[in-house]
């Protein structure tokens, strides 16, 4: 564990299919390779970033549903090994599916993981929250309890749409509930150099969001869409690999905001 405070960031997308669970697994699996103690939590009910990284949640006993449905519940008596060296999860299943409607009308409903994960803040040097596919409790939650936020947007037709969105919400809960929400950053995402299409969509980003985007583009790669099924993060799936070496520079990228 570094002196540096624990950096939380949740990867948020309302749009599906933009690489966030994709960018979680593995920019938390190259943080760990970097000798960086990491959490993930997984934060959607499809469960992909906990079955990526080799879980099973049909034979979970207690996963991140818990934390929100129990107000007993402990982060700590949840968190799972996963086949990495400094890389833990707190896995999902498919019941968090019905978190969203139970606490909607539920006071106080967008503190709740903050609360639950202030004494694992000394723990670990990046929590990690793969957000789903929505601007519901479960992405505000993600948003009051983070440091900053990692915003997905792959180079296809509507990739923006939503993203105005998530930037409202964004500055909302940084005005009213988390001042120390910090880093907002963009991310290009299945980047295909072989299209037109890739290039105008890169393009709009860079005229619209050109103070928020990162240096590092993750390219189409079919590796990275292979790794899930094996249940490893690239670096072990394909090392070497062109998203390999992207999601390495991705780490290296995020570990440097820690020096500015």
């Amino acid at each position: 564990m570094s002196s540096i405070q624990t950096r939380v960031i949740a990867i948020a997308n309302p749009k599906g299919g933009c690489g966030k669970t994709t960018t979680t697994i593995n920019l938390g699996a190259f943080l760990a390779d970097m000798n960086k103690k990491v959490l993930l939590i997984d934060l959607d009910p499809q469960c992909n970033a906990s079955i990526g990284l080799g879980i099973k949640p049909h034979l979970l006993n207690f996963s991140v549903y818990d934390l929100f449905n129990n107000p007993e519940s402990q982060a700590n008596e949840i968190i799972c090994p996963t086949n990495l060296l400094n890389l833990e999860v707190v896995p999902a299943k498919t019941s968090l599916a019905d978190i969203e409607s139970k606490l909607r009308t539920q006071k106080g409903a967008g503190f709740i993981l903050k609360r639950k994960l202030e004494p694992l803040l000394l723990k670990y040097d990046y929590i990690l929250l793969d957000c789903n596919p929505s601007l519901g409790v479960l992405t505000l939650n993600a948003l009051v309890c983070s440091s900053g936020v990692i915003i997905p947007v792959q180079t296809q037709f509507y990739a923006l749409r939503g993203l105005t969105q998530l930037l409202n919400l964004i500055n909302i809960v940084r005005e009213k509930a988390n001042l120390g929400l910090s880093m907002v950053k963009i991310l290009t995402t299945m980047y295909d150099v072989r299209t037109n299409l890739s290039h105008y969509i890169f393009e709009e980003i860079q005229k619209n969001f050109k103070n928020r985007l990162l240096n590092t583009i993750i390219p189409v790669s079919t590796k990275l869409a292979e790794a899930p099924s094996s249940g490893l993060p690239i670096n072990k799936y394909a090392p070497g690999s062109k998203g390999a070496i992207a999601y390495e520079q991705l780490a290296k990228e995020v570990i440097s905001f820690e020096e500015k």
